[in-house]
């Protein structure tokens, strides 16, 4: 069989892929928040997973192949707002021009694509075992993971205990024991989507949800995790975290999962994409003016983890 050789985060460096059971590879990558049409950076994430989906599959004899929906997050929330649209209908017509989007590039439908709406039950048991194993709190309706009451916390990002927190970007909020401590679940108003809970009506952090469905889908430990170079910290660190503590082996982080694949950022004429500088590159409207073959042509032309301009 062709030796596979994938760059892995976890590790830095190319590393041979060895299955944990060769008779069925299970894969998990991110997916997107539909709030938006996706933009060329998000294409590229699809099409980087395809192109590894398409190959594994030409190697193995199954592949599951995961990726998520989120349809509950703030900007969802702050979209129906502006927009006096029903939440629903937002995330209902964003999913399906996505999935038309990247059908359009050649881009094969996951095994199981989920929804996170679709998996609050195991996002509540999820956060009851932190809770009861010492690993989270409940504090003024909310409920946080400890990050000290890990230890191998920053073994993906390899960033020290300072960089952790000026990289997280978050309030830190007066009940929190520790400022790098990150939300599990928060409270809703009565006018903002939730659901009941042991904590009171509420609704789930965003790094919990893929923790949840990639456990209840796949199982752990499964061969690989992915996504954008900007999901490493805070995103997949955390997961690594609530997974590990959760359902999996603390002193390990590789008993979530084995692998970490991500692929490198989009820039146009060398500046990041940005709504202030006005270049972001939408695929739906890209797809008016070209081929969808020319633009995975395009995604495809330099290796998945590098910068693309």
């Amino acid at each position: 069989m062709p030796t596979l050789v994938l760059y892995n985060t976890y590790t830095k460096k190319e590393d041979t892929f060895t299955p944990i059971n060769p008779d069925h590879i299970k894969m998990y990558a991110c997916g997107p928040t539909v709030y938006n049409y996706a933009h060329i950076g998000n294409a590229r994430m699809a099409v980087a997973f395809d192109l590894l989906h398409r190959t594994l599959k030409h190697l193995y004899p199954k592949v599951t192949y995961v990726s998520n929906i989120t349809d509950i997050d703030d900007k969802i929330i702050q979209a129906s707002i502006d927009t006096n649209t029903p939440i629903k209908d937002i995330t209902t017509k964003f999913e399906a021009i996505f999935n038309d989007d990247m059908r359009k590039l050649g881009v094969l439908a996951p095994t199981t694509q989920c929804r996170a709406t679709e998996h609050i039950p195991e996002m509540i048991t999820m956060i009851t075992e932190l809770i009861t194993k010492g690993y989270a709190y409940q504090a003024e309706g909310h409920v946080l993971f400890h990050v000290p009451a890990y230890e191998k916390y920053g073994a993906l990002s390899k960033r020290d205990r300072d960089a952790q927190i000026a990289g997280s970007r978050v309030e830190v909020a007066p009940y929190k024991k520790d400022p790098g401590d990150f939300v599990l679940w928060k409270p809703s108003t009565d006018t903002q989507p939730g659901w009941d809970s042991p904590w009171g009506f509420g609704r789930p952090g965003w790094h919990i949800e893929c923790s949840a469905m990639s456990a209840s889908t796949l199982g752990l430990p499964f061969d690989i995790h992915g996504g954008g170079l900007d999901l490493i910290f805070p995103h997949h660190e955390n997961e690594i975290a609530q997974s590990c503590c959760a359902f999996g082996d603390p002193k390990n982080p590789q008993s979530f999962a084995n692998y970490w694949i991500h692929n490198g950022f989009v820039t146009v004429k060398n500046e990041k994409m940005s709504k202030s500088i006005g270049n972001i590159q939408l695929v739906h409207h890209l797809l008016e003016d070209h081929h969808g073959e020319v633009l995975r042509m395009a995604l495809l032309s330099t290796h998945y983890h590098q910068p693309l301009n």
